[in-house]
C-alpha cells in the first residue's frame, strides 16, 4: 500500500517548523476559551436566565417561517418522510425566503438588525431581477434551521425532532407548530409566491417583484405588525413555552430589558451600555433603578456581568504571563524557569504606575503591599458600600469597566498586572466578603458556577478572604492567582481538548515552556442583541439602541402587570390535535 505523503518537507524545515523529529505530537490548534470561563457563562448562567433564546436565535419570526415550512412539507403526501427529501424542500424556500428579507422595501425594515440567514450569499444577489431558488445560499444543508433553531424550537414545544424513541421518520411540528404555521401561511396565501410555495410548484427563476410582494408580508422585520396572524401566538409562545421554570425565566428577562430600556434615554443601548446598566445601574449620570417586582431577576443579571468582569480578569493575566514568557523565552526557544516568572511579576509590581496614572494619590504600592492595604486604596476612591440591590457609584478609571477598557488591548505592561488584581479586589469587595456572600444566599447558583472544572466565584472568593484575613501580600496573590487559576487551570483545559493542541504554556518540572499562539482576552456574548432584538420584533418596545425608546401598549402591560393575557396559541393548537388513527 502506497503512504500517504507528508505534509512537511523531506528535511522537515518548510515554514521554519524545525527537523521532522522534533515535530510536536499534536499539531497545534487556535482554539478559544483557554482557562475554560466563557462556557460557565454561555453554557450555565445564560440559559438560566434566557431559556430558549441564545445568541443565534435572534428573530422571532424564523419559528413562524420553519413551522410554516415544515407544516407544508408534512402536507404533502406524495414525499417521501426523509431528511433528504426534506432538505430538497427546504433549501429553496429559506434561499427564497433569505432574497425576501433582503429585498423587503417595508418601513419596519429600517430597525431590522442581526443577520439573516444566508446574507453573506444572497446580498450580493439582491440587485437581480430574477432569483433561482436553487441557488446554493448556505453550506449547512438545513441551513438556518439546522444550524441555529431546530433545537430552541424543539425546547419550547414547537417541533419534535426525528429519533428511534418517537418514532417519526423526521421532524414535525406539534399542534402549537402547526398553529404558528397556519398563521404565518394566512399571512402569505395572498401573494404570488405564497401560492406556489404551497403547492410546491416553483419555477426555475422567481421575479423580484413576486419576491419583494412576498416579503412584504413573511418578512423577519413585519412580525411586529402581525397582529392578525402570528404575532399574538408568537409572543405567547415566548412568554409561556418550555420545561418547567423556563417561561417564568425567559420572562423575567424580558421583562428586565423593557424595564431597563427605560432608563439612560439621552442614549442608546448597545451591548456595552447594557453591560454597565445591567452592573452599576448608572450610565452616564443617569441611573437604573429595578421595578421592585424586578429586583431578583436585575441582581442575578448584574451577577452574570460580575462574572464577565470576574472571567475577563483571569483570562488577562493568563494574555499577559503567556506573551510575557514568550518574549522572555525568545518565542519559546527555551524554557523559563517559575522562579524566573515571579521575579518579573515582583518586578512589575514594584515598577507599576498604577496608581499615579488612575489617580489614586501619593501612595506607594509594591509587591510587598498587602491585598487588604490595596483594597481599602480602591475603596477609599470606588464606593464600594452600597448593598447588592443598590445603584453602585462609578469611577472614571478604576472602576472594573474603567480597568476593562484599560486593559482591552494587548500591552502586557506592569499596570496591567496591578490593574487585574484590582478588578479581582474590587468584585470580592462587592460580592465576596462573608456579609455580601450571606445576602446573596438565593443567588449562591450562580455564584457557584463552574465550582468543579472551572473557577467558580463563591469559591474563589472564600478563598481569598482567608489568604486576605492571613495578611497576604500582592507579591503572594499574584503568584497564587496566577499558578492555580491561570497556569494549572490553562493545563487542566487544554489537556482536556486533546488531540487538540491548545497549550499556550505548560509545566515542565520546575520550568514553564511557552508556545507561539494568540491568548486573546474579551467579554462573552451577553445575548443582548438576540434579546434587545426579540422584545423588538415582538412589538413590545421600539429599538433599543435608539435613544428615546418608547414601550408599546403591550410592552407596557407586560412590564406592569408581569404578563400578557395568554389562550390564543392554546386555542389555535387544539384545532390540530391529532385525531385517532392520524398517521401525522
Amino acid at each position: 500500500m502506497a503512504k500517504q505523503k507528508s505534509t512537511t518537507s523531506d528535511w522537515g524545515w518548510e515554514d521554519k517548523t524545525g527537523p521532522v523529529w522534533g515535530a510536536q505530537a499534536y499539531d497545534p490548534k487556535g482554539g478559544q476559551d483557554h482557562l475554560g470561563l466563557g462556557s460557565v457563562s454561555s453554557d450555565r448562567i445564560l440559559p438560566a436566565l434566557s431559556p430558549g433564546i441564545n445568541v443565534l436565535t435572534i428573530h422571532p419570526r424564523y419559528w413562524s417561517f420553519y413551522a410554516w415550512v415544515l407544516a407544508t412539507f408534512w402536507n404533502q403526501d406524495d414525499l417521501p418522510r426523509t431528511r433528504a427529501s426534506f432538505r430538497g424542500f427546504y433549501r429553496p424556500r429559506e434561499a427564497l425566503f433569505s432574497m425576501a428579507c433582503h429585498v423587503c422595501e417595508a418601513p419596519e425594515h429600517d430597525t431590522l438588525v442581526g443577520n439573516i440567514v444566508g446574507s453573506r450569499r444572497v446580498n450580493g444577489l439582491r440587485n437581480g431581477q430574477t432569483f433561482d431558488p436553487e441557488y446554493d445560499y448556505i453550506k449547512e444543508p438545513l441551513g438556518g434551521y439546522g444550524l441555529y433553531y431546530r433545537s430552541a424550537m424543539e425546547a419550547m414545544g414547537v417541533l419534535v425532532i426525528a429519533g428511534t424513541d418517537n418514532g417519526f421518520p423526521f421532524d414535525a411540528p406539534t399542534p402549537a407548530g402547526r398553529a404558528l404555521a397556519a398563521a404565518y401561511g394566512r399571512s402569505v396565501e395572498k401573494t404570488n409566491l405564497g401560492k406556489m410555495l404551497a403547492a410546491d410548484k416553483l419555477p426555475e427563476r422567481v421575479s423580484r417583484q413576486d419576491i419583494a410582494a412576498f416579503a412584504d408580508a413573511a418578512c423577519l422585520c413585519r412580525l411586529r405588525v402581525a397582529d392578525n396572524f402570528d404575532l399574538l401566538l408568537v409572543r405567547e409562545l415566548f412568554l409561556h413555552a418550555g420545561h418547567t421554570g423556563e417561561p417564568e425565566a425567559r420572562r423575567g428577562t424580558l421583562r428586565f430589558i423593557l424595564d431597563l430600556s427605560q432608563s439612560s434615554q439621552a442614549v442608546g443601548i448597545e451591548e456595552d451600555e447594557f453591560r454597565q446598566l445591567a452592573f452599576y445601574r448608572e450610565l452616564g449620570g443617569a441611573k437604573y433603578e429595578p421595578r421592585e417586582d424586578l429586583a431578583t431577576v436585575a441582581r442575578r443579571w448584574r451577577l452574570y456581568q460580575a462574572r464577565e468582569y470576574f472571567s475577563f480578569a483571569f483570562n488577562r493575566l493568563f494574555g499577559w504571563v503567556s506573551r510575557t514568557g514568550l518574549e522572555e523565552s525568545e518565542d519559546g526557544l527555551s524554557p523559563v524557569p517559575i522562579g524566573r516568572l515571579w521575579e518579573i511579576v515582583d518586578r512589575a509590581l514594584d515598577d507599576s504606575r498604577f496608581v499615579s496614572e488612575t489617580g489614586l494619590g501619593d501612595h506607594v504600592v509594591d509587591a510587598s503591599t498587602t491585598a487588604a492595604t490595596f483594597a481599602d486604596l480602591l475603596a477609599q476612591h470606588v464606593d464600594l458600600s452600597p448593598g447588592v440591590d443598590a445603584i453602585w457609584p462609578r469611577h472614571a478609571s478604576v472602576d472594573e469597566h474603567a480597568l476593562y477598557e484599560r486593559c482591552s488591548s494587548r500591552v502586557d505592561d506592569a499596570e496591567t498586572l496591578v490593574a487585574m488584581l484590582a478588578v479581582l479586589l474590587l468584585l470580592y469587595r462587592r460580592l465576596g466578603t462573608p456579609g455580601r456572600v450571606g445576602d446573596l444566599e438565593p443567588d449562591w447558583d450562580i455564584l457557584r458556577s463552574g465550582e468543579s472544572l472551572r473557577i467558580g466565584m463563591l469559591g474563589f472568593f472564600n478563598r481569598l478572604h482567608k489568604k486576605i484575613l492571613a495578611g497576604v501580600t500582592l507579591s503572594g496573590l499574584a503568584r497564587w492567582v496566577i499558578e492555580y487559576h491561570v497556569i494549572i487551570q490553562h493545563e487542566r483545559v487544554a489537556t482536556s481538548k486533546l488531540p487538540h493542541d491548545t497549550f499556550r504554556l505548560r509545566r515542565s518540572g520546575e520550568q514553564l515552556r511557552f508556545f507561539v499562539q494568540e491568548a486573546p482576552a474579551g467579554f462573552n456574548d451577553s445575548r443582548f442583541r438576540a434579546l434587545s432584538t426579540t422584545v423588538h420584533e415582538l412589538g413590545l418596545v421600539s429599538p433599543l439602541r435608539d435613544a428615546n425608546r418608547r414601550l408599546t401598549a403591550s410592552g407596557r402591560e407586560l412590564l406592569e402587570q408581569g404578563d400578557l393575557e395568554a389562550g390564543d396559541l392554546e386555542a389555535a393548537a387544539a384545532a390540530f390535535e391529532p385525531s385517532k388513527g392520524d398517521d401525522k
